[in-house]
């Protein structure tokens, strides 16, 4: 299959929703798809044969994230882009979000229509609610639709009818499958590890570093590593002994950043419809301390990981205190993480893409216009009824004719 993925954010700015979409298309060329990937990209990288980036990228404020979306991108570049291809299937993440994936939709003449719903949010405001809502009409255009867990289909329904299939977000679990000979459980401080947008206020990096702070002044031997995009400008903590900052790494330097840790932690605040980061430490065969929030629980277990509520240090501090305690409990919960890991595996997650695509495609052909209004024809032993429509006066039309 010729296949299209689309992403509204950043290309050159790591992200859930991007790794989701490079792992996809990678995992699907293995299956032997011809695949591109379109989106906004602000620097040069990522970059390849099949990749294309496009400029107007404005930068939003929302759901406790920096969104760098393609707001002011051009239509007409959009267009151009897909009027040189010939898909059989277009594929846009988060559709909800403007204005690359609308004009994406509207311009290209793939056979089909998939999108991925990404986002949830426990309190999201009025004016998007709305927002949302009056989007129902383009989303009509779209063949199938997927969610990646339960709470981001609850959030897409408010404009989305129809069944949406879960599929939820996956990991190559052999590349993060733990070495052989690894650090042992009791060797050195307990070392924790953070990885993500760690400005962003959603990740709850502050919650962890207090935390860690009251595991500091206790006196346990504990050692932090914080990975991931940050603003270099934000002073760090002063006084805190063992704490580091990486940075954006490669990932096989963040590979080896779950192979060496002990414990993982996602202090997250809301906002998350799954965590990719959990998928990882699980694969990786760690023990995972996370929040308590509705995504998280759709992932990880009791008998691999500790939950703790959100926004509360003193909890997150008594938790990693026990773990760091008990070598043997660690080694356990990581035990049983990696034997989870397995069914959020690409191979086998893109096996269910492409049956969403296979269903889409077969779906009778249908005549599209802007803002999704469509009506298909049936054709040869489909003439008892002639004409089905999903928007619009097209029944009283028909009847008409």
């Amino acid at each position: 299959m010729r296949i299209c993925l689309v992403s509204p954010y950043d290309l050159s700015l790591e992200g859930g929703v991007n790794k989701h979409i490079f792992s996809l298309a990678e995992s699907l060329r293995a299956l032997g798809d011809q695949v591109e990937t379109i989106g906004p990209r602000t620097g040069p990288e990522p970059s390849g044969p099949h990749i294309t980036g496009f400029g107007g990228v404005v930068s939003i404020q929302g759901n406790g994230s920096d969104n760098r979306i393609a707001l002011l991108t051009s239509p007409v570049a959009v267009r151009r882009f897909m009027r040189s291809r010939q898909f059989d299937v277009i594929h846009v993440h988060e559709p909800f979000m403007p204005a690359l994936n609308y004009y994406a939709l509207w311009t290209a003449r793939a056979h089909a229509r998939v999108a991925t719903f990404h986002r949830f949010s426990e309190d999201e405001g009025r004016p998007t609610y709305w927002a949302r809502k009056l989007l129902s009409p383009y989303l009509r255009s779209i063949d199938r639709g997927i969610a990646v867990s339960a709470p981001a289909a609850q959030y897409a329904q408010v404009a989305w009818s129809r069944p949406l299939s879960i599929i939820p977000n996956g990991v190559d679990t052999h590349f993060f499958k733990p070495a052989r000979a690894h650090r042992s459980y009791e060797e050195g401080p307990v070392r924790l590890l953070f990885v993500g947008q760690w400005t962003d206020q959603r990740k709850g990096l502050p919650v962890l570093l207090e935390a860690y702070a009251r595991l500091r002044a206790r006196g346990v031997a504990v050692t932090l590593d914080v990975v991931g995009q940050g603003d270099p400008k934000i002073p760090q903590p002063a006084g805190i002994h063992g704490l580091t900052f990486h940075g954006r790494v490669s990932e096989t330097v963040l590979r080896r950043r779950f192979r060496e840790c002990d414990i993982f932690v996602a202090p997250s605040t809301g906002q998350e419809s799954f965590g990719i980061v959990l998928v990882e430490a699980m694969a990786s065969g760690r023990p995972v301390v996370c929040s308590d929030i509705e995504g998280y629980r759709q992932v990880v277990s009791p008998k691999g990981a500790r939950l703790v509520p959100p926004l509360d240090s003193a909890a997150l501090a008594e938790a990693l205190h026990t773990l760091c305690r008990d070598a043997g409990l660690r080694r356990a919960m990581g035990q049983f993480n990696l034997a989870e890991a397995p069914k959020y595996d690409w191979a086998s997650l893109a096996l269910q893409v492409r049956e969403e695509y296979g269903l889409a495609l077969s779906s009778p052909a249908p005549q599209r216009v802007p803002l999704g209004h469509r009506w298909t024809v049936y054709r040869g032993d489909e003439t008892a009824q002639p004409l089905r429509h999903e928007s619009g006066d097209v029944q009283e039309a028909a009847n008409a004719q």
